[in-house]
C-alpha cells in the first residue's frame, strides 16, 4: 500500500520473481514489489556508494579486493561442506552485468562483501533446511516441486534461455524453488498454516483502524493488470522486456513490429481472461510479462497522482469489474481491472483485505522463519569465516 499506512508484505525469493518478471511498471509498482525487492533496492543503493578506480578485467571476487581471499571451502554446515564454486555460480552472473554498467572496470569492495554475505548466508539456510529435512522427513514432495516449475515455466518457449538472461541456471533455480517450499513446509509443520484466517485479518484490521493506519489522504483505486511487454515474440510465447540499449539500438520497423503483436496479444488474453469462472488476479500471475505477475497484478490501493496518466486515467475512470481495453505506454500494454474506489477518510475492510493477507502471512512467516533458523542453527553447528568477515567489512562502512 502506500498511503500513511504501512502493510508488510510477504517474503518470496527475490530470485524466483525475477526471472518472471520485468522491469515494466507504473511508476507506483516499483514501491510495492514486496520486502524482499526492497532489500535488493537497498542493497544495489549501497553498492553505488563504493566508488573504484583501478580496472578489473572480470568479476573475480578474490582480486584487486581489500577483502579476504576465498577459500575453497566456505562454510561448513554440520557434516557437510559449501565449496567456493557454489558460490561463484551465483556472484559471477551478477557481476559481470554490474561491469557492463561501469567505466572503471572494477568489482567495488562494497558490493563483493554485500555478495558475499548474501549468497553465502543463503546457502548455509539451503544446508541447514537440507540437514533438517532429512533429520525430521519434513520436506517438500517432488510432485509439490514439479506443480511450482510448472507454474513458472509456463508460456515460456525456452526455459534455459530465459534462466541465462536473468544469470540463473536450470540446476540454481530448482535449488532456490525447493528452498521456497521446503521452508514453507518446515515451519508449517511447527506453527500450522501460513495462510491468514479470517479471524486474524479482522483483528489485523480493527487494530489499523485504532491506530489510524488505514485513513486515506485522498481518494483511491484499487486495481490489477496484466502487461504485455515489446520484444521479439513468436505465437503465443511468454516474453521477458528487451534491455533499455537493444531496444534503443533496434531498427524502428522491428519495433513497429514488436508493438503491433503485444497489443495483439494483449486483445487476445483481454478476451481470454473475460470468460466465465475466470479468477483475474490469478489470470494475471500466469500470463503478465510485468514485475507485477508474482502477486496477481495487483497494484494495492494507490491515489491517482501516483500512477502513470494513461494507467491512473483508466483506473479513475473505468467501471469496477469490467476489463479495460489495451492501454499503451512506453513498456507495453495494460490490460486493467478496477476492483474499487474509495473517497477519502477510513477505509472499509474489502479494500484493504488483500494487503492484510500480505500482511499477516508475511508476519507469521517471518516469526516462523527466525525461530527455525535459531532451532536450527543450536542443532547444526554452523561456521564460515568468509561469512564473518563480510559482515565486519560491511559492518566497519
Amino acid at each position: 500500500m502506500r498511503l500513511r499506512y504501512a502493510l508488510r508484505a510477504p517474503f518470496v525469493p527475490l530470485a524466483l520473481i525475477v526471472g518472471l518478471s520485468g522491469a515494466c511498471q507504473p511508476k507506483a509498482e516499483s514501491g510495492d514489489a514486496g520486502a524482499a525487492a526492497d532489500e535488493q533496492s537497498k542493497q544495489q543503493g549501497e553498492a553505488k556508494k563504493e566508488e573504484a578506480k583501478e580496472p578489473e578485467a572480470e568479476p573475480n571476487p578474490n582480486r584487486g579486493s581489500a577483502l579476504p581471499p576465498l577459500p575453497e571451502v566456505l562454510a561448513t554446515v554440520g557434516d557437510r561442506s559449501i565449496p567456493k564454486a557454489d558460490f561463484l555460480a551465483r556472484y559471477e552472473p551478477e557481476a559481470t552485468k554490474l561491469l557492463e554498467r561501469r567505466d572503471d572496470g572494477k568489482v567495488p569492495d562494497a558490493y563483493q562483501a554485500m555478495q558475499r554475505e548474501k549468497i553465502i548466508d543463503a546457502l548455509i539456510w539451503s544446508e541447514l533446511m537440507a540437514l533438517e529435512a532429512e533429520r525430521s522427513g519434513v520436506d517438500v514432495s517432488p510432485e509439490k516441486l514439479a506443480e511450482e516449475e510448472g507454474k513458472q515455466k509456463a508460456h515460456v518457449a525456452d526455459w534455459n534461455a530465459w534462466l541465462e538472461r536473468i544469470g540463473q541456471t536450470p540446476e540454481i533455480r530448482q535449488a532456490m524453488t525447493r528452498d521456497y517450499l521446503r521452508e514453507r513446509a518446515l515451519i508449517e509443520a511447527r506453527k500450522g498454516p501460513i495462510e491468514a484466517t479470517e479471524e486474524e485479518l479482522r483483528a489485523a484490521y480493527d487494530e489499523s483502524i485504532k491506530a489510524g493506519r488505514l485513513t486515506a489522504p485522498q481518494p483511491m483505486a484499487r486495481a490489477s493488470h496484466f502487461l504485455i511487454t515489446y520484444g521479439p515474440r513468436e505465437g503465443d510465447e511468454k516474453i521477458q522486456p528487451v534491455p533499455f540499449k537493444q531496444r534503443e539500438e533496434t531498427d524502428q520497423a522491428v519495433k513497429d513490429e514488436w508493438k503491433a503483436k503485444a497489443k495483439a496479444r494483449a486483445e487476445a488474453l483481454r478476451e481470454l481472461a473475460q470468460q466465465p469462472g475466470v479468477d483475474f488476479n490469478e489470470f494475471c500471475r500466469e500470463y503478465s510479462e510485468g514485475p507485477g505477475a508474482y502477486r496477481g497484478g495487483d497494484m494495492g490501493l494507490f491515489p491517482q497522482t501516483q500512477m502513470i496518466k494513461a494507467y491512473a486515467d483508466v483506473a479513475f475512470s473505468l467501471e469496477i469489474g469490467v476489463l479495460s481495453e489495451p492501454v499503451e505506454s512506453d513498456k507495453g500494454y495494460y490490460v486493467i481491472k478496477v476492483f474499487g474506489r474509495y473517497e477519502a477518510g477510513d477505509l472499509p475492510f474489502e479494500a484493504v483485505r488483500a494487503d492484510l493477507v500480505r500482511q499477516v502471512e508475511g508476519q507469521k512467516l517471518q516469526m516462523g522463519r527466525e525461530a527455525l533458523r535459531k532451532e536450527l542453527e543450536e542443532r547444526f553447528t554452523v561456521v564460515s569465516a568468509p561469512l564473518d568477515d563480510a559482515k565486519a567489512f560491511r559492518n566497519k562502512k
